[in-house]
């Protein structure tokens, strides 16, 4: 979706157990979050606030305050327009140099690990929206430090793209539900096995 659309270390923020790190992404019935070239024009737009509450977008924007991004989500999400989440702080991750303006942004240089640990002395009873892209989402992912998907399927197959690349092993489905224009939506919570684990 576009943007005005669209542990440890983490049990949720350094034990915070309020604080939960949840990826809320689309990807196609082939399991992409974008095309070849990086596009989401596939993705459908929703058009105005009940058809973004029918999807989570509002609930989730009610109980996050901070999104986490990489460069290249960053980069393309400028190129929409106005930037959509000025009342969250939004932390872009890369390893090149990178600037911004905007107090509501900050780059970080830091690996997920090193990222949340700096969050310990956070103080929020609100959770963490992990955007992507995919690259971020595997790190996290890697480090055991994402606690819940919401994942839509979008009816649509495009045979290539960047795939969201996620292995769902380690999380228990905890709820499915049909949207409009034949998406469905898949709640995962981690499980207390990869738990143990991390």
């Amino acid at each position: 979706m576009k943007q005005n659309n669209i542990h440890v270390l983490s049990r949720g923020v350094m034990g915070n157990a309020m604080n939960k790190i949840i990826l809320y992404i689309a990807t196609s019935l082939d399991g992409f979050i974008a095309d070849i070239n990086g596009g989401v024009d596939w993705l459908p737009h929703p058009k105005d606030d009940a058809e973004l509450e029918a999807v989570g977008y509002k609930s989730l924007m009610s109980h996050i305050d901070t999104i986490l991004m990489g460069s290249r989500s960053y980069k393309q999400i400028l190129g929409f327009g106005d930037w959509g989440w000025p009342d969250k702080q939004t932390y872009v991750f890369t390893s090149k140099q990178l600037e911004t303006d905007k107090p509501y942004i900050s780059i970080t240089h830091n690996s997920p690990l090193e990222f949340m640990a700096s969050l310990k002395d956070r103080k929020s009873d609100k959770d963490i929206w992990l955007l992507g892209g995919s690259e971020l989402v595997k790190n996290f992912a890697q480090e055991g430090l994402i606690d819940e998907v919401i994942l839509t399927i979008v009816p649509q197959t495009l045979a290539a793209g960047i795939p969201l690349g996620l292995s769902f092993e380690n999380f228990n489905l905890t709820a499915e539900k049909a949207l409009t224009d034949g998406m469905i939506q898949k709640t995962y919570l981690r499980g207390r096995n990869y738990e143990s684990q991390t």
